[in-house]
């Protein structure tokens, strides 16, 4: 009989070992995980102040583009729209593994990948031939006219960024 009692501590102490180091590992893995989420969330909204940063600085572009539209003087103009530079690697990397939709809704995440397509390559592509089309055929009432709407567009944008900032915890 003392071996059955001996031999089954020794099952019931193995027992208790194990699932109190599954239990102390499934902690640390869910510590580890939440600490992630909140780095993860960190590091979006600081990429999303830079970008509402950058969107600050087209926007200085932008009325130094309209003073030479409106001065009829577009051959002066040499500015240009690096929108290649606006980062989205934080949200592309959570709307991949799913934690985007934990922190923003959907209309948030739609409003993001709105703005990261326009704010692209092909954006920058778009707004510079823009420019050197007007340059080269410049009427004026055209030129402002696409002034006004990328004024508009990076003020929408910048808005709409700063909002879900400040959604973000």
């Amino acid at each position: 009989m003392d071996d059955f009692l001996q031999g089954f501590g020794i099952v019931v102490g193995v027992f208790v070992g194990v699932v109190g180091g599954t239990g102390v590992a499934l902690l640390t893995a869910w510590v580890n995980q939440r600490r992630n989420e909140g780095q993860q969330v960190k590091n979006l909204k600081f990429e999303l102040g830079l970008n509402i940063e950058k969107i600050g600085v087209w926007l200085d572009e932008i009325a130094k583009y309209r003073n030479a539209v409106n001065a009829q003087a577009l051959n002066t103009y040499y500015g240009y729209f690096d929108l290649r530079r606006f980062l989205m690697v934080t949200a592309q990397s959570m709307l991949l593994s799913g934690l985007l939709y934990k922190h923003l809704d959907y209309d948030d995440i739609g409003k993001l990948q709105v703005i990261s397509s326009e704010l692209s390559d092909v954006g920058e592509t778009l707004i510079n031939r823009e420019i050197d089309e007007a340059r080269a055929n410049f009427v004026q009432a055209d030129a402002a006219e696409k002034v006004n709407f990328w004024e508009l567009k990076f003020n929408q944008h910048r808005a709409t960024l700063q909002q879900i900032a400040d959604k973000l915890r």
